[in-house]
C-alpha cells in the first residue's frame, strides 16, 4: 500500500489474485508492532521453470533455472555428424529437457518457456536461423516452430552471441552499461551490440556479425551469408590452430608433432609460459581483433568491449588486445573478459525466458 499508493482493499485483491495463480506463497506472521501481526508472503520462484539452450558447432548445452533465475540443473552432450541437422537437434533438446526435469523432479508441464541461441543469423520476430555456417544443413530453419512442435513449450530463438551479450548485462561484465559490444571467439566469431540498453539486431538481423569482416592486408571477397567469413577463418579457433601450425613448419619444429596438435588456448597458455611462436601468434590475433574493435568503436563509440567464448575470454588475448587499443587518442573503449565465461549465452536465455514469462503469466 505504502509504495503503490493503492487502497487496502484494491493491494488485498492483487496479491489473492496472485496467489490464486500460485505467483505468491505465505511464509507465516510477521512480527507485530502492536496490533495484528502482518501475513509475509513472497514471490513462488518455484511455480515453474525455464529453460536455456545453446547450440554450439560441436555440441549442445542446456540449463533449467527456477522464476528467480537459479540454475537448477544443466545437461550437456556432443554432436555426431548426423545429430548435427536440424531435427536431430530439436530431438536431443527434447531429451535433455526430460533429463533435467528428472533431476529436478519436476515434469514437462511446468516448464514455461525455452530460449534457444543458434551460431548464425537469425531472424527473431519469424524465429527462423537464416544460416549457421558452422552446422549441417542449417539454412532458413524455422527453429521456433521445430522446438515449439517437439516440446510444446512455448520458445524463442536468438543468435547465441546476443544471447551471450544478454547474459553479461543481466549478471555479468557489463552490468549496468547501457553501450557496450560483447566479442566471441571460438569455433566461430561474432559481436551481440547493445546500444542505450537494448540489442541492436540491425535492419536484417545481421548485426554483430563481424566473423564476415576484412583483415587488414588480405583482397576482400564477396560475403557469402552460407559460409564463413574472413574474420572467423582469421581469429575463429581453427584459424588461430593454422597460424600456430604455419609458424612451427617454418622454423622446422615438426608441426605433426604434440606441440602441432596443440588447441588456440593451450598456445595462449604457451605465450604466457614465454614461448616466442606462441606469443607471436597471440599478438597477431590480438592485432587483427584489435583493428576491428577499433572500427566497431568509431561508428558506435561503446564504453566497454567483452571479450568472450571458449577463445576470446582467455586473459592473455585481453591482455594484449587491451594494449593494442591503448596506443590511440580515442576509440578505444575499455576491454574486459567476461565474468560469466562459457555459461554467458545460457544466462541469457534464462533472462529472455523470464522476461518472456512474466509478460504471459501477468497479461
Amino acid at each position: 500500500m505504502r509504495l503503490s499508493g493503492l487502497s487496502a482493499p484494491t493491494v488485498s485483491s492483487a496479491v489473492g489474485y496472485l496467489e490464486s495463480l500460485g505467483l505468491v506463497e505465505k511464509l507465516g506472521d510477521g512480527e507485530s508492532s502492536g496490533g495484528r501481526p502482518p501475513e509475509m508472503l513472497r514471490f513462488n520462484a518455484g511455480h515453474g521453470y525455464v529453460a536455456g539452450v545453446d547450440i554450439g558447432g560441436t555440441r549442445l548445452r542446456m540449463v533449467l533455472a527456477d522464476l528467480n533465475g537459479r540454475v537448477v540443473t544443466q545437461w550437456a552432450t556432443r554432436f555426431t555428424e548426423r545429430q548435427r541437422m536440424p531435427k536431430a537437434v530439436c530431438g536431443l533438446i527434447r531429451d535433455g529437457l526430460k533429463v533435467m526435469c528428472q533431476e529436478a523432479s519436476t515434469s514437462l508441464r511446468r516448464v514455461l518457456h525455452v530460449t534457444a541461441g543458434a551460431p548464425g543469423i537469425t531472424n527473431v520476430e519469424s524465429g527462423v536461423v537464416m544460416s549457421a555456417p558452422n552446422l549441417r544443413e542449417w539454412n532458413d530453419v524455422p527453429l521456433r516452430m521445430m522446438i515449439e512442435r517437439e516440446l510444446g513449450i512455448p520458445a524463442l530463438v536468438e543468435n547465441d552471441t546476443n544471447l551471450a551479450a544478454v547474459g553479461e548485462h543481466w549478471r555479468g561484465s557489463a552490468s549496468g552499461v547501457e553501450d557496450f559490444i560483447f566479442v566471441a571467439l571460438g569455433t566461430g566469431v561474432g559481436a551481440g551490440i547493445f546500444i542505450s540498453g537494448r540489442l541492436h539486431h540491425g535492419a536484417n538481423w545481421s548485426a554483430g556479425e563481424i566473423g564476415y569482416a576484412g583483415v587488414n592486408g588480405r583482397p576482400r571477397q564477396p560475403l557469402e551469408v552460407h559460409e564463413t567469413g574472413q574474420m572467423e577463418r582469421s581469429i575463429g579457433g581453427l584459424g588461430i590452430e593454422a597460424e600456430w601450425q604455419r609458424l612451427l613448419a617454418r622454423e622446422r619444429r615438426a608441426s605433426m608433432s604434440e606441440l602441432g596438435k596443440l588447441r588456440a588456448t593451450e598456445i595462449f597458455d604457451l605465450a604466457v609460459d614465454g614461448d616466442r611462436l606462441a606469443g607471436q601468434v597471440v599478438q597477431t590475433m590480438a592485432q587483427i581483433l584489435a583493428d576491428c574493435i577499433v572500427d566497431l568503436a568509431l561508428a558506435l563509440d561503446p564504453e566497454m568491449v567483452i571479450l568472450g567464448g571458449g577463445v576470446g575470454s582467455h586473459p592473455e588475448l585481453c591482455r594484449v588486445t587491451a594494449r593494442l587499443l591503448g596506443r590511440n587518442e580515442f576509440a578505444k573503449p575499455e576491454v574486459r573478459s567476461s565474468s560469466l565465461g562459457t555459461q554467458a549465452q545460457l544466462h541469457g536465455a534464462i533472462s529472455l525466458s523470464l522476461a518472456a514469462t512474466a509478460a504471459r503469466l501477468l497479461a
